[in-house]
């Protein structure tokens, strides 16, 4: 029902236009926009159609060609993929698990934070200026040699 109102709807138009052949107009360029009436600095641009009747319609019957081609084109996509979703819909089906909990499983995931290292602070000790400042050294302590007997 709507397809038939818009096609009647769309010849009506295409008539209308066709018998009241109108009639061309003066056109300004003025900068970047177009007018009819002159404006200060403006270009008349001369819009003439050159084509003979002939013409026109053999351009207006391959882009109406043009324009069917495209919808067959789309309608053809339009199949194919619905048959594509189709085969994946029974592919997904087919290698889904049958089990009880088919509910996807929910993980959080927290990301690990740095640990800050703990440092004793290291002692301060105050020392005259002129005096000369020896490191301490650390003694190792010696173990206990055990004395092996040959057996």
């Amino acid at each position: 029902m709507i397809k038939k109102c818009s096609l009647i709807i769309s010849i009506f138009i295409a008539s209308s236009a066709v018998l009241t052949r109108a009639t061309a107009e003066n056109i300004y360029k003025c900068g970047d926009a177009y007018s009819q009436s002159p404006c200060p600095g403006g270009k008349l641009l001369n819009i003439d159609d050159s084509r003979d009747p002939q013409q026109k319609l053999q351009q207006d019957a391959a882009t109406q060609r043009d324009a069917e081609l495209a919808k067959e084109m789309e309608r053809s996509r339009l199949a194919n993929e619905a048959a594509l979703r189709a085969t994946e819909a029974k592919n997904h089906v087919a290698h889904k698990p049958k089990s009880a909990a088919s509910e996807p499983t929910v993980v959080i995931i927290k990301p690990k934070r740095p640990r800050h290292q703990v440092t004793k602070p290291k002692d301060f000790t105050a020392l005259v200026p002129g005096t000369a400042h020896q490191p301490t050294k650390k003694r190792s302590v010696k173990k206990p040699e055990l004395d092996r007997q040959p057996g």
